[in-house]
């Protein structure tokens, strides 16, 4: 009998020390855990684009051969309107427009010569033909040959007047259409002259375009020969912005405009600006060439005006598509679902069956079963053995792209698919 208490003692020993050395070297894992919420509850939706100017204008080259940069305004800089922002060579202008005003003044002057001689030979030959009627009126009573003759002069004299007034004026006719002509160099001259130099048009950001020049594109610089009509420089006017984005066609279904838009610079991601939609595509596109993925265009309106507001950088907008005034709301990866049940567990692990509603890409409702001010854990207690997944509660697991655990491992969260 002393025998089996004995060998029964030893046994609690030795498990009372293994327990015991277990329990000392063994740490419990923190279950990392976040307060339940009670308030507005947003749902939205995700579209990325990149900001631009609501206006702009591109600056192209005059349609004029032979042109040279000489002057660009800095890249970058704010213009004004009415502000020069490129300079051409202008020598050729220049010389063309001297030739054609010489030119205008002396075909003016022939114009006034014809003009006078017009004048003074109409007063002559309507005075020749007086002498020709006063000379017939005397002579048509006398001897019919001196009548005959007295007539034939007046009929001449009626001819000559035609004639020779016709020419006159056919003469003068013609140097107004030389002067009209030489006016018209002199203009086509100035127009030229004058657009060697362009004005911005509107307000706005000096933007160098790229060109072809040498075999290869690159930006326009002084020095350059563009082709007539090529674009050199875009003015986007800065004090209204935009944001082009696009968004699938699921996705877009649930945009219209007049929606409000959080919306986010990459570049500045602790800067949000209010904007508005501004506008939809009302037909679908490629994605990209050669792509199968049908998107929408987005355009925002944003609302507020800032420096850091470039074009071309990237931007993250939120379409708020419902706003809910009063929702008790849990992380997404704060609810589990086990033997048809949706649970969440409390932070003393235990554990509440509970009844979800709607859902935006962080968080959901909780239509029953909590009350708005418990804490909560974000992983799953029961299995805390297995290794807990994170220990911050700021941002979804699900939405860091982790990998689905293998069958089994893992109870199934709502709405998860799988």
């Amino acid at each position: 009998m002393k025998k089996y208490v004995w060998i029964a003692l030893a046994l609690v020993i030795v498990l009372g020390g293994y327990f015991g050395v277990n329990a000392l070297f063994t740490s419990r894992v923190d279950i990392p855990t976040t307060q339940v919420e009670r308030g507005p509850f947003v749902i939205s939706q995700n579209i990325n684009g990149s900001v631009d100017a609501k206006r702009a204008f591109v600056l192209s080259a005059p349609r004029i051969r032979g042109l040279t940069v000489t002057w660009l305004a800095p890249e970058g800089s704010m213009v004004e309107e009415g502000q020069p922002v490129i300079r051409f060579d202008a020598s050729e202008q220049i010389a063309e427009l001297a030739d054609f005003e010489s030119s205008l003044k002396i075909n003016q002057t022939a114009l006034e010569r014809s003009r006078k001689e017009l004048t003074i030979q109409e007063k002559q030959l309507e005075l020749d033909l007086q002498k020709a009627q006063r000379n017939y009126d005397e002579m048509k009573h006398e001897a019919p040959k001196v009548a005959e003759e007295a007539k034939m002069e007046l009929e001449l004299a009626q001819l000559n007047f035609q004639a020779k007034l016709e020419q006159l004026k056919s003469d003068v006719a013609k140097a107004e259409l030389e002067v009209q002509r030489a006016q018209d160099q002199v203009s086509k001259a100035q127009r030229e002259l004058e657009q060697m130099t362009m004005e911005a048009p509107i307000p706005g950001m000096v933007v160098y375009l790229e060109i072809w020049k040498g075999g290869s594109m690159s930006k326009v610089q002084e020095g350059d020969s563009p082709w007539p009509g090529q674009g050199l420089i875009n003015l986007p006017d800065l004090t209204e912005m935009v944001v082009k984005a696009t968004a699938s066609e699921v996705d877009a279904s649930q945009i219209d405009s007049g929606q409000v838009v959080m919306v986010r610079l990459d570049a500045h991601p602790d800067t949000s600006y209010q904007g508005v939609v501004s506008k939809k595509g009302t037909l679908a596109r490629r994605k990209e060439p050669g792509s199968k993925i049908n998107v929408f265009d987005v355009e925002i309106d944003v609302l507020e005006k800032d420096e850091k507001l470039k074009p071309g950088m990237s931007a993250s907008c939120r379409v708020i598509l419902n706003s809910i005034p009063d929702v008790v709301s849990v992380p997404l990866e704060a609810v589990f679902e086990k033997e048809g049940q949706t649970l969440v567990y409390l932070a003393n692990e235990k554990e509440v069956e509970v009844e979800v509603g709607r859902r935006n890409d962080m968080r959901i409702e909780i239509v029953k079963g909590l009350e708005g001010d418990e804490r909560i854990c974000l992983v799953d207690p029961t299995l805390a053995e297995q290794g807990l997944p994170g220990d911050k509660a700021s941002e979804p697991e699900m939405n860091k792209g982790r990998q689905a655990p293998p069958a089994g491992a893992r109870p199934r969260r709502p709405g998860s698919g799988s």
